[in-house]
């Protein structure tokens, strides 16, 4: 099952960027892994979209997707996985 979020996240990065932890009700959780990442741009003729998508898989077993909004630099969520 599949649960739509949203909603800025606190991200901690490490080197080259790439996400290592993120607040999760109320505490940070370590990411064990990245499973997937993609870029979406698109609409650069109107308000253009710029994000960088992360799936990660966290301490504890839970999957959730977040992205980055590259214009301003913003993490937020997106879904979680079951």
């Amino acid at each position: 099952m599949t649960e739509f979020l949203g909603g800025a996240v606190e991200v901690r990065v490490g080197c080259q960027a790439a996400p290592t932890a993120l607040r999760f009700d109320g505490s940070w959780r370590e990411l064990v892994d990245i499973a997937l990442t993609w870029r979406v741009e698109t609409d650069w003729w109107r308000a253009p979209v710029r994000r960088d998508y992360v799936r990660c898989l966290l301490s504890g077993g839970e999957c959730v997707d977040i992205y980055r909004d590259l214009e301003d630099g913003t993490w937020y969520w997106t879904r979680r996985y079951d």
